[in-house]
């Protein structure tokens, strides 16, 4: 097996877990479970990493063999394969996969967006209502107090 062979599937192998990871960060942020989302923030920033290091050898493997640090140099490169080579199906199920963290990385920036407006809304509605907090004076009748604004106005 050659060096790019060998990367290219050590790269689907990380891609697969990192389109995963992609998945749970998803069934995290649904619900939003907050306690979850911090872990996995984590693992995939050290994931995302670790894809970058690998396709930067393989770019680097790409231009030690004279083709171009490119989609069109990889092309290149496995037409130099044999038909049957492992490495065609791994560079289909990348560019497939990749797609597919793509789109999946759009929908959960989407489902972090909702997330962040309902608590920005949530929080304006308390600080309204804080306005608005009820105290007892020394007649131990309610007093209102605060700038009269009504919930939601500006």
């Amino acid at each position: 097996m050659s060096d790019l062979s060998r990367l290219l599937a050590d790269e689907l192998a990380l891609l697969r877990e990192f389109v995963a990871l992609l998945g749970s960060e998803q069934q995290a942020l649904i619900p939003g479970d907050i306690d979850r989302l911090l872990p996995l923030a984590e693992e995939k920033t050290r994931r995302a990493a670790a894809l970058g290091r690998i396709a930067d050898a393989r770019t680097k493997a790409l231009a030690a063999a004279g083709l171009a640090a490119s989609k069109a140099g990889m092309e290149a490169w496995l037409a130099s394969q044999e038909p049957a080579a492992p490495s065609r199906a791994d560079w289909a199920a990348l560019l497939a996969l990749a797609a597919e963290a793509k789109l999946q990385n759009e929908i959960n920036g989407k489902l972090i967006t909702n997330r962040m407006q309902h608590n920005r809304h949530a929080l304006a509605v308390l600080h309204a209502a804080a306005d608005q907090a009820t105290l007892y004076g020394p007649d131990g009748q309610p007093h209102v107090t605060g700038s009269g604004r009504h919930l939601g106005a500006a």
